[in-house]
Order: C-alpha cells, then sequence, then structure tokens
C-alpha cells in the first residue's frame, strides 16, 4: 500500500512586542520545518520498527485494570502499535489539563483515518496505513490499521465505514442532500482492514477530505444501530425519541453520535479522550484506556488524565481570564490585539505566548450579496464598479497598524503563499487605497450626494444603505469593520453594522435574507482550496456565506432549485469540476490558478488583511507544545501537533484558581 509525500499602538505595547521578539515571526515567509521532529512529516512507524519489546501505562488505567474494570494493557494496544515521537522529550502520566470549552476540542487528541502534516501541505497515513488510487483516479482503496479500538473497546474495522455509508450518508432522512461529487459513489469492504471507495469520476482530493473530515467517514455502527431504524422498530425508537424530548429520531440519532446529550459518556469514540461527562458550565474528559498510539518509550499515550473544559461565552471574559492564567491552554477566540495584555502577565501568572501563524487567507473577507433580493441593490453589487470602490476605499495599511501593529499582510481573497495555486498578484489587485477613485467610481455608477448630507442617493433619490450582518468569532471583525464603516463613509457609503447571534447568522445566510456579510477566508490552504472553494464558486450554501447562495443551489440541486448563474459563475464551477477530477497535476495547478484570477479580476468578495499572528497562550507547566504551528481550521487548529503528548510538567498540574476541582 503507498501513499503521495510532497516535499515537505501604544508605544509602550509595542516597545513590549519588539522585546519579547514578536518581531521574529514572519507569517509571509511562513514557519521552517526545522520547529517539529522530522518523524511527524511521514507516517508513524510501529512499536516493532521502533525496537520496543515492553509497553506502559499510566497509574490511573492500572488502578482501573486491578479492580477488573479493565483489560490488561496489551489486550487493549494493538499487537503492533503505532508511535508518535512527542516535540520535546517523554512525558510524565497524571494530571487535569484546565481549559476553556472552546479549545477542549482541540486538546482532546482528534482522531482522523488520516492526519496533517506541520506545514499543512499534505495528509499523511493515521488509523489508515495507506492506499492508493486505482482505475485513472475512480478508485481509492485504504488499509486499516489492524488492531484498533473504540473507547468501549470494540474492534474498530471496515464495518465502521461501511455503517456510514448505507446508514448514514445514503439515509435520506439523514442525509437528504448528497453531494455532487458523491452522486453514484460506491463503498465497500473486501475484509475487516480495506476499504474501497469508487465513483463515477476521479477523486483526487478525497485523501486531504478524509485528513480533514475524516470522523465524518466513519461511525460506531456497533453502538448507533441501537438508535437507527434500519436495526430497531420505528415504533419503538419514536417512542424513545418523544420520551427524551427530541422532535424527531434524526436529532435524536445526530444527538447521540456527535456526544450532545446530558448525559454523553456512553458514546464511543477513537479520539485520545472520551467525553464523560457535562454541565452548563463544564465538560470532564478522560484518557480513552484503548488509544492506540505509544511514545517511544513504549508509554501509552496520551500523558494528561483528565481535562477540565470551563465554559465561558463571553470572548472579553475568556481573554482577561487567560491574561491571568486561568488556563493550562488557550487559543480559540483570542485576538492579534491582545497580545499585549498576554505578554504582560506571562512572569506573574507562568505561562508563555507563543506566537503561531494564522492560516485565514483574510481574517475578513466581505461579501456583498450578489443575489440579493432587492433588484436594485442586486443591480449595483453586480456592478464591478462598485466592489472596486469598496475595497480602494479601505485603508488596509492603517487598519494594520492598529488592529495587527503591523503584523498582518493587506490582501484580496485568495489561498496562502505556500499554496501550490498561489501568485502574488491575486493577493494584490485593487487593494491600495484610493479614496478619490472610488469616489470617481461610485458617482459615475449614478451614486451620488443629493442632499447634501455626505451620503450618497440611489439614482432615484432615495437614501443608499447597506446592513451588514455579521457574527463575532475567532479573528478581530468588529473593530476591522468599525474601521471599514469610516473608510466607506469618507466616501458616501452608509454602512450599518448588525451583530447576530451565530444561530440567525446561519438561517439569514442559508435564506439569502442578508445584504451583505463577512466570515474569515479560510479553506485556504492545499488541504482545503482544491475541495472547498467557498469564496471562490459557488458550490456550498453554508452559515459562512451569503454572496452567492441561489446560485449555490442551483449547482447543488442540478438546476431543480435556486437561480441560475450567469455564464462567469458557471465557468467557475466547470472549472471547480474538473479541478476536482484530474489527476494531471499541473492541470490541476493551471484550473485553480483560473478560479483564483477569476476572483482577483472581479472582486467577488472583497479582503482585507491576512496571514495574521495568533496568540497561542500555554502555562509553563504544559509541555511539548510547539513554539511555532499554523493555526487555523484548515488543519483543525493542533492536529499536526500531536496534543496527546502533551503533558504536565509537575504535580502541581492545577493552576491558580480557588475552584480547580472537579465537581
Amino acid at each position: 500500500m503507498t501513499y503521495r509525500l510532497q516535499p515537505p499602538c501604544c508605544i509602550a505595547f509595542i516597545y513590549l512586542l519588539i522585546c519579547c521578539g514578536w518581531g521574529t515571526v514572519a507569517a509571509q515567509d511562513g514557519i521552517s520545518s526545522g520547529h517539529w521532529p522530522e518523524s511527524w512529516f511521514y507516517a508513524p512507524k510501529t512499536a516493532s520498527e521502533w525496537g520496543i519489546i515492553s509497553f506502559h501505562e499510566s497509574p490511573m488505567m492500572t488502578e482501573q485494570v486491578r479492580a477488573g474494570t479493565l483489560p490488561p494493557l496489551r489486550e487493549r494496544l494493538p499487537e503492533d502499535p503505532y508511535v508518535i515521537e512527542p516535540l520535546e522529550r517523554t512525558g510524565r502520566y497524571g494530571g487535569t489539563l484546565r481549559v476553556f470549552d472552546r479549545d477542549a476540542g482541540l486538546v482532546s487528541g482528534l482522531e482522523n483515518p488520516l492526519t496533517i502534516d506541520p506545514t499543512v501541505h499534505m495528509a499523511l497515513p493515521n488509523l489508515l496505513s495507506g492506499w492508493v488510487f486505482s482505475e485513472g483516479g475512480k478508485v481509492l482503496t485504504v488499509a486499516i490499521r489492524p488492531g484498533l479500538k473504540w473507547s468501549d473497546g470494540h474492534p474498530f474495522t471496515s464495518n465502521d465505514f461501511i455503517f456510514w455509508f448505507k446508514h448514514i450518508h445514503l439515509n435520506e432522512e439523514l442525509t437528504p442532500v448528497i453531494r455532487p461529487r458523491w452522486r453514484g459513489g460506491q463503498v465497500t469492504a473486501s475484509d475487516l482492514h480495506t476499504v474501497r471507495f469508487s465513483f463515477p469520476q476521479p477523486y483526487p482530493f478525497l485523501i486531504e477530505e478524509m485528513a480533514h473530515h475524516g470522523a465524518g467517514f466513519l461511525a460506531p455502527g456497533h453502538f448507533l444501530k441501537d438508535y437507527h431504524p434500519d436495526f430497531i422498530e420505528r415504533k419503538e425508537l419514536e417512542a424513545t425519541v418523544e420520551r427524551e424530548g427530541f422532535l424527531s429520531w434524526m436529532a435524536y440519532f445526530n444527538a447521540i453520535r456527535n456526544q450532545a446529550m446530558t448525559d454523553p459518556s456512553g458514546t464511543p469514540t477513537l479520539n485520545a479522550f472520551v467525553l464523560k461527562r457535562k454541565t452548563p458550565s463544564l465538560q470532564v474528559f478522560e484518557r480513552n484506556p484503548f488509544y492506540p498510539k505509544v511514545d517511544p518509550d513504549g508509554n501509552q499515550l496520551p500523558y494528561i488524565d483528565r481535562i477540565m473544559a470551563l465554559t465561558v461565552n463571553n470572548p472579553e471574559v475568556v481573554a482577561a481570564k487567560t491574561s491571568t492564567g486561568q488556563a493550562h491552554f488557550s487559543a480559540i477566540g483570542l485576538k492579534t490585539a491582545d497580545i499585549p495584555l498576554f505578554k504582560m502577565g506571562e512572569k506573574a501568572h507562568n505561562f508563555t505566548t507563543h506566537i503561531w501563524n494564522r492560516l485565514h487567507g483574510v481574517d475578513v473577507v466581505i461579501q456583498p450579496n450578489l443575489t440579493v433580493e432587492d433588484p436594485e441593490l442586486r443591480r449595483i453589487f453586480r456592478d464591478f464598479r462598485f466592489r472596486r470602490a469598496l475595497s480602494i476605499a479601505i485603508n488596509r495599511d492603517e487598519i494594520n497598524t492598529i488592529v495587527y501593529f503591523g503584523k498582518a499582510t493587506p490582501r484580496q481573497t485568495t489561498v496562502i503563499p505556500s499554496s501550490m495555486f498561489y501568485e502574488e498578484t491575486f493577493a494584490t489587485t485593487y487593494i491600495e487605497y484610493d479614496p478619490d477613485t472610488a469616489r470617481n467610481l461610485l458617482t459615475e455608477m449614478g451614486l451620488v450626494d443629493r442632499d447634501g448630507d455626505a451620503l450618497r442617493e440611489y439614482p432615484g433619490g432615495e437614501p443608499f444603505s447597506i446592513t451588514l450582518e455579521w457574527a463575532d468569532l475567532e479573528t478581530p471583525k468588529g473593530i476591522v469593520m468599525e474601521l471599514v464603516s469610516e473608510y466607506w463613509r469618507e466616501v458616501g457609503i452608509d454602512l450599518n453594522l448588525k451583530q447576530v447571534s451565530n444561530s440567525l447568522q446561519g438561517s439569514r445566510a442559508r435564506a439569502n435574507l442578508m445584504q451583505m456579510t463577512l466570515w474569515h477566508a479560510d479553506r485556504t490552504s492545499d488541504i482545503l482550496f482544491p475541495s472547498e472553494p467557498f469564496w471562490f464558486v459557488p458550490m456550498h450554501i453554508g452559515w459562512e456565506e451569503c454572496h452567492w447562495t441561489p446560485w449555490s443551489n442551483w449547482y447543488l440541486t442540478g438546476g431543480e432549485k435556486g437561480e441560475e448563474p450567469p455564464e462567469d459563475a458557471k465557468q467557475l464551477i466547470l472549472w471547480w469540476e474538473e479541478m476536482g477530477t484530474t489527476m494531471d497535476i499541473p492541470r490541476r495547478i493551471e484550473l485553480g490558478k483560473n478560479i483564483l484570477r477569476s476572483q482577483a479580476e472581479n472582486l467577488w468578495t472583497i479582503g482585507t488583511l491576512g496571514l495574521a499572528p495568533q496568540p497561542v497562550v500555554v502555562s509553563n507547566t504544559l509541555r511539548n507544545v510547539p513554539h511555532f504551528g499554523y493555526w487555523g481550521w484548515d488543519n483543525r487548529w493542533t492536529l499536526p501537533y500531536h496534543p496527546e503528548t502533551w503533558f504536565l510538567e509537575t504535580n502541581q498540574s492545577e493552576i491558580r484558581n480557588p475552584k480547580s476541582e472537579i465537581p
């Protein structure tokens, strides 16, 4: 079996950042691969290849073995476990890791069939030992490592892929709309450790999708069958659903599968940690006794015994608690502008603020809705002169100084520089600050200030105003858009900012009810751009986008719903479909660049700044956490950096907090 391997604001604050060495990080230039073990760039070797002949476990597990509640370690591990090399050194067992709930998934050891290398270039073996394409890329055959088990001890086999395909993917109630690429697809198994994916057309990017979305291709069928009408009487299931307070069996099934029940402890997982208990304010994870990985000394991973994830919904409270050392690890939702705050708290609260490279192509991607229901506003949004005027009216250099301390990069929406699809011109088109030209373009369109209030009106004389709805998550969207609003007002555009909840953002975006929205432009690495070019091709309906939802709906339903796109948008779809099926890599790159060139020339969305620094705050007692890494959805934040090897250096695993005990 083979796998592909490719080549690897305030003067005092600014002074503080310089003294702390922040200026040494250059997101534009990338990170040297020398910051991580070389073994992280290859398929992990097995214990026999390392010469390991004995294995060891956490005292927490030994106690359970002695009590008779767990089988011995050798019965829980595969016959030849695979080995993960820690960043610094072998860890010590024990301790409770404290994080905020938003970071819980980042430290609990996500296990996908494949994983991602530290530089976010390629997929690597993980639960699968290898793969091979055949029949011109139409068939992908994968090999499952033998001896793997779910957290309840049940074997992980090809049956778990088959259950997902037959009883989830092909179930019309659970999956009412099948993605076009999967229409006509089949998943079969010749034995317990071999799975074959077959498609009408080549599907080369299924490998990257398995590395990123891997848990979406499998499910613990031995457990979930008790909640599925293919295996139990529907009347019996519906009675249970009603008793549990769910509206449908699908909602109940998904709540079980996704550990969303009040008691989530029964659902098996492959991750390093199992969610055992949760309350409105707390989640408690414990080590997975059947986790299949060991370190080079034969110690079963993970090192840490428990994770305590505290629920904190307010981002400002998260930042404040982080700055006073109330978490061992904190990163999601932390903003670049808060780095000085964290730096000032390091010595007193015994933590270090690492600066990772954010993977977002841009932190704030502005999306005029090209399919908005209002015909006059639609006409204006579709006029390229308007989108160009909005772009060049933005003073990106000033935003960089105010929000990012000069450490981000002004750019349009495009892929990151390390991508094989990248060209500099795609990032630099129409980013110059030129408000005079912006004013001229708007006037040329007939948007003129007719009543002398410094704001423009429609050609018919009605006030011209845009409402931009946005949800606050991850990047500094609020402060950036306050500045953008000022810049646009200076050229006569009245922009009303309306912050909404995540759920409202999603429902209104999918229903095509927004005039304009924004998100952060992730999916801009070689892991996700080829299969999920959300900002560049009308091929998806989600809560992140609003700029062409009816066009996407038309594509996804084969023309049965939505609105037929214009020819230039159809061309984007054709390029993308060919890019996703060709096995000719030079042609694939050419097609990807065609798509990105169209974005640069047409500004389907408007970029601001990207490649920004991301603070990652780590307690000095938490070891094996990289000082440098790439941060974003494209690599699942910490997936390539092996959080299962992180450990608490001393017995003082709890940090300064009078409420540190697990209730």
